[in-house]
């Protein structure tokens, strides 16, 4: 396999990463209007002659998304020329590129027209959702170079449902995190943890509500992704594949928790933000990655007899 294929796939997911969080910069900033309603050059110009640090934020995220962009789609053919008959492949590149193109269109469509806060917290789940495919690319041509890129049948289809299950959750928990960010509901609960202000059944459109809302399923994905790794260790041992993406997975999850409360209590540092992106979009991907190691649950292989749990 060409070194330079599996070289520019990581430096690529490394591109989707810097998106990811060139975007949240972007958000924490309040710099979405950094170039007015104009797209995709700033206030109409290639070369802005007046420019503030929104300014800066918003068009540098601008070029750096259309770049790397620009990497997605070479590196998905480039993928598929070497891998032809290979379906996972064809499937992770295409997943690539339809994101990052749904992403880069939902972010001008915000510019020129706007978008409610609901619908531009879909705008963080699509970059993510690209760069978990790309993540998940580059881990499947380190694994076709060991011979052990095929799914991890031998486990059961309740197994299979729960990691696709908690998969999605996650990806939920995210939208509510984002949604959290665009209404400017970070410290709707004020400076306090693990109380909040007083609220506790307040009004779920109210930011104390929102902020609730993120928390209660924070916490609720911590002890899902807890019982995973107890489900794993108990019953899949010797799977060291999953062992270790579950443990992965558990330490990183601790992580998202421990620096969003950090975040609460210090008054949502700017770094403290970004490194929760950092996180979350490290836990995500070892989450699809644990869903690409066994396999879809509806599609049962007859010649695997399935390790039931009792």
């Amino acid at each position: 396999m060409s070194r330079g294929l599996k070289w520019f796939a990581w430096t690529t997911a490394f591109g989707l990463y810097l998106i990811l969080l060139m975007g949240a910069l972007v958000t924490k900033t309040g710099s979405g209007k950094g170039c007015g309603n104009t797209w995709p050059f700033c206030n109409g110009k290639v070369f802005p002659t007046y420019a503030t640090f929104q300014t800066w934020v918003e068009y540098s995220h601008r070029v750096v998304s259309g770049l790397v962009g620009l990497f997605v789609v070479i590196l998905a053919v480039w993928a598929w020329k070497a891998f032809r008959q290979d379906r996972v492949m064809l499937w992770l590149a295409i997943a690539s590129v339809f994101f990052v193109v749904l992403q880069g269109l939902m972010g001008a469509a915000a510019v020129v027209w706007g978008q409610s806060d609901a619908v531009l917290a879909l705008h963080f789940g699509f970059s993510l959702m690209s760069l978990a495919a790309c993540v998940l690319l580059v881990l499947y041509l380190e694994q076709k170079d060991k011979g052990d890129a095929s799914p991890d049948r031998a486990v059961s289809t309740r197994y299979k449902y729960g990691v696709w299950g908690i998969t999605v959750y996650t990806y939920l928990v995210v939208y509510t995190g984002a949604y959290l960010r665009h209404t400017g509901s970070s410290l709707g609960c004020g400076e306090n943890f693990p109380g909040c202000g007083g609220h506790w059944l307040p009004d779920w459109t109210s930011s104390a509500g929102i902020h609730l809302l993120h928390r209660s399923a924070a916490y609720s994905l911590w002890l899902l992704v807890a019982a995973l790794v107890w489900v794993t260790v108990r019953y899949y041992r010797q799977r060291r594949e999953l062992v270790r993406a579950a443990w992965f997975a558990w330490v990183f999850v601790t992580l998202q928790a421990a620096t969003g409360i950090a975040s609460v209590l210090s008054g949502i540092q700017l770094i403290l933000a970004l490194l929760h992106t950092t996180i979350i979009s490290i836990f995500f991907s070892v989450m699809c990655y644990l869903c690409m190691r066994v396999g879809l649950p509806w599609r049962h292989d007859p010649a695997v007899r399935e390790e039931a749990i009792k």
